[in-house]
């Protein structure tokens, strides 16, 4: 270990001089242009020093890294085992339980109305009735004012108190249940479609850059694709063949 550290202090120790050499190259003619080859050669001997320095350091501390997850892994799965088998039912004892609250509040909610509906022709049918009596008797403005409440009343929407469920929520102490949502692309052309019409937005798909990059690569200047175009960089590379 005190070897791999003190040969990072040599090469840093060789690194630090550079980016002020390189600093001091102003390319304007054939010479300065060799110094500059020259400086990017050696910094690409450093590069390759400083690789081959960390390298065994990197693996070292991944193996250990790797060693280190293996074991928690190891230990750890038990648990998770257990916890999914207990979320597995927590889940479905749940939702039949919701199914049931369901259904029964349904149930609830049409007796109410039932009953409500059966109380409030009983109250037109008493009405009418009455309205009935009160015009054979003489008394047609109060047999009319009755025969309007019955309508007025008949047209009032239906309200009703529904009684809650006897199935009881299921109810965690210290935990709960969550519901999760995800989007799921059933039809990729489609979405794409919907964007191309305005009705989706853009940033809803992503280009496959690795795809495209590719292409320009094998293609150049000759790509083809609507909507990407290929565009050149240029950087230094080495070859490996100084002139000596």
């Amino acid at each position: 270990m005190n070897d791999a550290i003190s040969q990072v202090e040599v090469v840093k120790q060789e690194v630090l001089p550079i980016p002020e050499e390189a600093k001091r190259i102003i390319i304007k003619d054939q010479t300065s242009l060799a110094r500059a080859n020259l400086l990017f050669l050696q910094i690409k001997v450093l590069r390759k020093k400083i690789d081959d320095t960390f390298s065994p350091i990197i693996a070292a501390a991944h193996r250990t890294h790797q060693e280190a997850i293996t074991q928690r892994k190891m230990v750890e799965e038990p648990l998770i085992l257990a916890e999914k088998y207990l979320n597995g039912q927590v889940t479905e004892y749940k939702r039949k339980q919701d199914r049931l609250r369901a259904e029964e509040e349904e149930k609830n909610r049409l007796e109410a109305l039932r009953l409500e509906a059966e109380r409030r022709q009983k109250e037109e049918d008493d009405r009418l009735a009455q309205a009935a009596i009160l015009e054979a008797s003489g008394a047609k403005e109060e047999a009319e004012a009755l025969v309007s409440e019955a309508i007025e009343e008949k047209e009032k929407p239906i309200e009703v108190y529904v009684p809650p469920p006897v199935t009881p929520k299921v109810e965690l102490n210290g935990a709960t249940v969550k519901v999760y949502w995800k989007a799921e692309v059933t039809d990729l052309k489609a979405l794409c479609k919907a964007i191309a019409e305005g009705r989706a937005a853009v940033n809803l798909v992503e280009p496959n850059m690795t795809a495209l990059n590719g292409m320009a690569r094998s293609l150049k200047k000759e790509m083809n694709v609507p909507g990407v175009k290929a565009v050149s960089t240029t950087s230094m590379a080495a070859t490996g063949r100084g002139r000596g």
